[in-house]
């Protein structure tokens, strides 16, 4: 799955279709440094791979997503030689023990809970969560635990649900400015020659990379690229996190190279560039915008609503849905915009919308850019945010008993001056943002690998 923190799969020197824009298809990147860009030579790249989207729908996959289990997080193996007959856990595992050392079966809980002699449930008595804007308990009084509304929370009145202390509580930042770690930018490659202007967000399927911009200056368009990386140090290896101050990777940036694939026009009725934000699959992309989230099919062209306006929008200072992220592992959309640095979610039972969190200001101008990623290595969803015009990426997790906590304040010193106008994750294992301007880049390195990049 994308959003995972999948091993790093490239597929160099193959063929690919070019689309509108760029007649020659493909751009170089070489002598890379964290300044700028290199000069261009040729090159071409294609990636193919198969997975399902939020709309579950079939096609043509578009690239390579390296392995296609989700959220493995270990092996059952010898997990029953020395139980008697029932149900065990190992870490997320429920484990069926036949008695004679063998397993009958084994299940991944996540996002449930495993309980040893029970096996996957929902909730553990006394726990609170938080869909959307509604408090919800765990009930154990059933045959199963399920989760229960028991309050639903004023989002115009700015309340917010907070599942430490299972009620409403009124907003308020979450976190310091204090950074605790530190990342590097990699490549910059500018599209003016390909006709693209006001590149806002980007967003990653597997090496294939989607943004958000004006082509030909004039039409509300999604840009797709692939990228590849190439061994332009001669070392034998493909090093995507090497870079010339990162202490635990030194060397010289290698190569990237980004190959043309198609751009389309997309009807997000009263949108710009900068107001929007993209989530790509294998056979769709899903895209916020002034009205709702849809989700825009490759194979078909047709459009679809993920997710309604939030009912109360209308008191914010920006009254639209300009960000995205996808929690694949819960199934939680989430959102917000520019009017405060506030994190919406969505509760797709209720088909509403509620606050998840708000951050501290981060030396930037206003909120821009939001992604999560799942940790394979933990299974833990992390909200990264940013804003537009400083150099943080804050990452965000929900504690089951704390709620939500800042995790990490990672920052870095940006060489391009380039602002955030959205990011997204996954190519090389890394982020990718807008500038608002006519280039995109790439984030990553230093410490944000230990969440985004098992291989290290």
């Amino acid at each position: 799955m994308k959003r995972t923190t999948a091993p790093l799969a490239l597929l160099v020197a193959c063929t690919s279709a070019s689309g509108d824009g760029d007649p020659s298809g493909s751009v170089s990147l070489t002598s890379m440094s964290a300044t700028g860009i290199g000069t261009d030579s040729a090159g071409t790249v294609d990636g193919t791979g198969a997975d399902s989207g939020p709309g579950d729908a079939s096609a043509d996959a578009t690239a390579d997503d390296g392995p296609q289990t989700k959220f493995d997080l270990g092996s059952s193996s010898g997990a029953c030689l020395d139980h008697a007959a029932g149900i065990y856990c190992d870490g997320t595992i429920a484990i069926e023990c036949d008695g004679g050392g063998n397993a009958i079966s084994s299940t991944n809980c996540l996002p449930e809970l495993c309980v040893d002699g029970e096996g996957c449930v929902a909730c553990l008595d006394g726990q609170y969560a938080c869909h959307g804007p509604r408090v919800m308990a765990c009930n154990t009084a059933g045959p199963v635990a399920t989760w229960q509304e028991i309050e639903v929370c004023d989002s115009a009145a700015s309340m917010v649900c907070d599942s430490g202390m299972g009620a409403c509580i009124p907003l308020s930042p979450i976190g310091d400015i204090t950074p605790t770690g530190q990342y590097y930018q990699y490549a910059v490659f500018d599209l003016t020659p390909a006709g693209f202007s006001q590149i806002s967000d980007v967003d990653t399927y597997g090496n294939r990379i989607y943004f958000v911009a004006m082509a030909n200056f004039s039409t509300l368009s999604i840009g797709v690229y692939d990228v590849a990386l190439l061994d332009s140090d001669g070392d034998g290896e493909l090093e995507p996190n090497q870079h010339p101050d990162y202490p635990d990777a030194q060397g010289p940036v290698e190569e990237r190279v980004f190959t043309l694939v198609e751009s389309f026009p997309i009807d997000n009725p009263g949108a710009f560039p900068n107001i929007m934000e993209v989530y790509a699959t294998a056979t769709s992309v899903v895209y916020s915008g002034p009205n709702d989230v849809r989700e825009y099919d490759l194979a078909t062209g047709l459009t679809t609503q993920i997710a309604p306006m939030p009912t109360w929008i209308g008191s914010t200072s920006y009254p639209w849905l300009a960000f995205l992220g996808y929690d694949e592992l819960n199934e939680v959309w989430y959102s917000g915009n520019e009017s405060a640095r506030r994190v919406f979610q969505y509760d797709s039972a209720s088909q509403t919308w509620g606050y998840a969190f708000e951050f501290p200001v981060l030396a930037g101008d206003h909120m821009d850019g939001l992604e999560v990623v799942v940790d394979v290595t933990t299974g833990t969803p992390y909200v990264y945010v940013s804003d537009m015009t400083s150099n943080f990426i804050g990452q965000y997790r929900h504690d089951p008993d704390l709620g939500w906590v800042q995790q990490n304040l990672f920052s870095y010193v940006e060489p391009a001056g380039a602002p955030v106008e959205g990011f997204g994750f996954g190519a090389l294992n890394h982020f990718w943002a807008g500038s608002l301007g006519s280039t995109f880049y790439e984030l990553g390195g230093g410490d944000l690998t230990e969440f985004i990049d098992p291989a290290g």
